[in-house]
């Protein structure tokens, strides 16, 4: 089933266009997105989830039209996201913050927190603090999740535990969208990768496509590595 159709997207901030004609399709699928600092990807993801407007183009949820539509709203037909910067209520308990979004123990069994449960936010580990954001958008029950750079910060131990409930969601069947830097662990979890930058998308394809992409190479891949 096609989830979610960005079409020619555009988006400029005054004179500068950050995304130019940006369109693709994920249906059943992990999908990557990377590409070098001011490529648009977080833009990207701000117009999608309806936290920026698009000035051109238009983007499609589940066959439905949903381009500048406030983020509740997308929220409750089902597209759920995490951000960059971690969001949670760090006074209170892990399982104080999933109640206050709705979910339930079953959301901290998925991401590995129920023994964290009666912990304060405030005291888990930046890995923990991940999995519990994404403990979050899993009790709105999205349809799609979108996760924002979510192995910055974590150890190499705390990326395998990521990495696992990643795995999990996609087994249990959840489309997933994930902008990342660190490629190594991105590519560990993705079926098929965009490579955006200024604004346009340079390749679309396989993981082990991309590492050997000339374009893809000289764009971002020379200066970072897997």
């Amino acid at each position: 089933m096609l989830m979610l159709e960005v079409i020619d997207l555009e988006k400029k901030f005054g004179e500068l266009r950050v995304l130019k004609g940006v369109s693709f399709k994920v249906s059943n699928e992990c999908l990557g997105i990377i590409g070098p600092n001011g490529a648009g990807k977080t833009t990207l993801f701000n117009v999608i989830s309806g936290f920026l407007k698009p000035d051109g183009g238009e983007v499609r949820f589940r066959g439905e039209k949903v381009s500048g539509k406030k983020p509740s709203y997308l929220v409750k037909k089902g597209l759920a996201r995490t951000f960059q910067l971690i969001r949670v209520f760090k006074q209170m308990s892990v399982e104080e913050n999933v109640l206050a979004a709705g979910g339930s123990m079953e959301e901290l069994k998925v991401v590995g927190l129920e023994r964290k449960r009666s912990e304060k936010a405030c005291n888990l580990s930046q890995g923990e603090l991940r999995r519990l954001s994404i403990a979050l958008a899993l009790s709105t029950n999205p349809k799609m999740l979108m996760l924002d750079e979510p192995f910055s910060g974590l150890s190499q131990a705390e990326g395998k535990e990521l990495e696992r409930v990643i795995v999990s969601l996609r087994e249990s069947g959840i489309p997933l969208v994930i902008i990342e830097h660190k490629l190594k662990e991105l590519f560990s979890v993705v079926d098929r990768v965009i490579v955006l930058n200024y604004g346009e998308i340079i390749f679309e394809g396989l993981p082990e496509e991309a590492v050997r992409d000339k374009v893809v190479i000289e764009a971002y891949l020379g200066g970072n590595g897997i």
